[in-house]
């Protein structure tokens, strides 16, 4: 038997307690203000109840499989949903077969994520509710898509472009009004063509080496931060504001080092110095400033837009 929620007989706890504060053992950092939509508060359950079992291997595998099957009922419930991200995950692997069998993996991992995670299409708030995938949210799957690209061709056009599609799906979201789905994708694909422009900046010379290091660094720290920030605390993500700024600067450092490196290729090799002086510090900047909103993030008590 389980719950409306989807989780076993037993896990849910007493709302009474979530609502003034109570919280049982070491899980009482959260606090609770305003609504939750019904996708939250099926993670607020599943995570209360996963950190009442210690994170033991049965409370993991009990939670993976709550959120599986919560996953198949959302499935069940809005068929127009799945039908529209099916055509999103066969659009982008049409496209993907452009780069290769590598970058087609890449993208069937990142639909699979969508496809498990169509319960969290909704908002919070006043405009609580299941919504579909909006234009916000193609414009951010076809940066995800790109970041293969720009590994291989970090050409200032593909990043100008990402650039653009950065901003873009911002005012798209705030106009269609944003969903949890879109904000922790947002994030995803931010990450995912960083990495994969610096990844592809540094083979061919325009920045070195140990930028790449210190990305991958960050990637590490971040995920350790996250899960403990999720799962220790349901802390709330960063918000556009505080992505702003490292978002500002990575984009301003990654066309640098590509500009930079294009002129010097084409003998202007006066700017070779202050133009990778600059780049390396733009980009470390950037690397800093998001390793620093992610410490900033644990421990902060959630509002309504945990999971």
């Amino acid at each position: 038997m389980v719950s409306a929620y989807g989780l076993p007989r037993g896990w849910r706890p007493r709302y009474d307690r979530l609502h003034t504060g109570e919280r049982p053992g070491w899980a009482s950092t959260l606090t609770t203000t305003g609504e939750l939509s019904e996708g939250e508060r099926w993670t607020r359950e599943a995570l209360d109840r996963l950190r009442a079992r210690r994170f033991s291997a049965p409370g993991l595998v009990e939670f993976l499989a709550a959120s599986f099957a919560r996953a198949q009922r959302v499935r069940g419930r809005r068929p127009e949903l799945v039908s529209q991200s099916r055509r999103f995950g066969a659009a982008g692997l049409a496209a993907s077969a452009a780069l290769g069998p590598r970058a087609m993996v890449r993208w069937l991992g990142w639909w699979a994520m969508l496809d498990w995670h169509l319960g969290m299409v909704e908002s919070s708030g006043s405009e609580r509710g299941a919504r579909a995938l909006s234009a916000a949210d193609a414009v951010t799957l076809a940066r995800l898509w790109a970041a293969p690209l720009a590994r291989r061709a970090a050409h200032p056009a593909v990043i100008a472009l990402a650039s653009v599609t950065d901003v873009a799906d911002g005012v798209l979201a705030r106009r269609a009004g944003p969903t949890r789905l879109g904000r922790d994708l947002d994030s995803a694909a931010d990450a995912a063509f960083f990495h994969a422009t610096v990844g592809g900046l540094v083979e061919r010379g325009s920045l070195g080496r140990w930028v790449l290091a210190a990305e991958r660094a960050h990637l590490v720290v971040g995920l350790c931060l996250g899960s403990a920030s999720y799962f220790g605390a349901s802390a709330r993500p960063a918000t556009l504001e505080q992505r702003a700024i490292p978002a500002s600067l990575g984009a301003a450092g990654l066309l640098l080092a590509a500009t930079t490196d294009r002129r010097v290729r084409g003998g202007h090799r006066a700017s070779r110095g202050a133009g990778r002086w600059a780049s390396h510090a733009f980009v470390t900047a950037a690397i800093a400033a998001r390793t620093l909103r992610g410490l900033r993030a644990v421990g902060r008590p959630s509002g309504p837009t945990v999971g």
